[in-house]
């Protein structure tokens, strides 16, 4: 977690650098443990006592119950986070951190159903649960500054974080497929899973549909970016430019790491690039899909 951690803020506080690496480690083991592959994963009752204990946890750490390894791990996180944020760093990511446990017992209900959600429905829930949002978060708390609030709620940016949350949450999607096929307890879980589902297309053909919402949402997100750069103050500038690290050094990792390449079960990885790249003004087109449709009605020049 070191590595992603400096890759995506190599200019941060070291207090806050190992605070993140910490809480990220805490992240992708409990994620892997009771969200992905262990049998809590397909039991939303368990899932919800569980969540309702770290909730508590996040939000009254110094009176919490925390009697097990992670509610305790999460405690001690917690304590250290106060002396190393604001208030305003502090309830951003708090909030960023309750979505993504909520969004656990939604995916637990679906597996303990069999139930396939649309894609329209996952892609919204996957927003928050996947933790990705948490990463637009982190930027405040490592560098020490606070994203005014008018800024922080405005459309455009509200926009802005859902676009990079997909971004790096397609990603994951493409790089983890081959691990949560072998491990995974979620069913239909993976975006790629859902698209070759819900379209009745091949594995390949899914995995090519992914590509292409990716290559779209990182289009829309470089226009989104170079708008709201056109008119912000020094802090919104700071964040938007931090996000461009963090889908870096995302990439970068996840190419890398064990997590994802595992040497003892390898995957086959391409070797090359895709033979029809999509055409600027192919990629400039809106995702036809409910949820997500308006991230394209932010653009003022359409």
């Amino acid at each position: 977690m070191g590595e992603i951690t400096s890759r995506g803020a190599p200019a941060g506080r070291l207090g806050a650098l190992q605070w993140t690496s910490d809480f990220l480690m805490w992240l992708f083991a409990f994620d892997d443990e009771f969200c992905d592959e262990g049998p809590v994963a397909a039991s939303p009752d368990e899932t919800l006592l569980i969540i309702t204990k770290l909730q508590r946890v996040v939000d009254v750490p110094w009176a919490a119950r925390a009697d097990d390894n992670y509610s305790a791990a999460l405690r001690e996180l917690r304590l250290r986070l106060d002396g190393l944020t604001t208030p305003v760093q502090t309830a951003r990511w708090a909030a960023s951190f309750r979505a993504y446990l909520q969004g656990q017992i939604w995916m637990a209900a679906n597996s303990a159903q069999g139930r396939i959600p649309t894609l329209s429905d996952h892609l919204a829930v996957r927003l928050d649960s996947s933790g990705v949002k948490i990463f637009s978060t982190l930027s405040e708390i490592i560098h020490g500054y606070d994203l005014p609030a008018a800024d922080y709620e405005r459309h455009d940016v509200r926009g802005f974080v859902e676009v990079f949350a997909s971004i790096i949450g397609w990603s994951n999607d493409l790089v983890s497929y081959h691990k949560e096929r072998q491990r995974s307890q979620e069913g239909y879980g993976n975006i790629v899973d859902l698209i070759a589902y819900e379209r009745k297309c091949s594995l390949e053909e899914a995995v090519s549909e992914t590509a292409m919402m990716h290559t779209r949402a990182m289009a829309l997100y470089l226009r989104l970016r170079d708008q709201i750069l056109s008119d912000a103050g020094p802090e919104l500038r700071r964040w938007i430019t931090d996000c461009d690290s963090w889908i870096r050094a995302d990439y970068d990792w996840s190419l890398t790491t064990n997590r994802y390449v595992n040497p003892e079960n390898p995957a086959d990885l391409p070797a090359g690039s895709a033979a029809s790249p999509f055409q600027e003004r192919e990629a400039d087109q809106p995702l036809p899909i409910a949820s997500i449709s308006w991230w394209w009605t932010l653009l003022k020049d359409r």
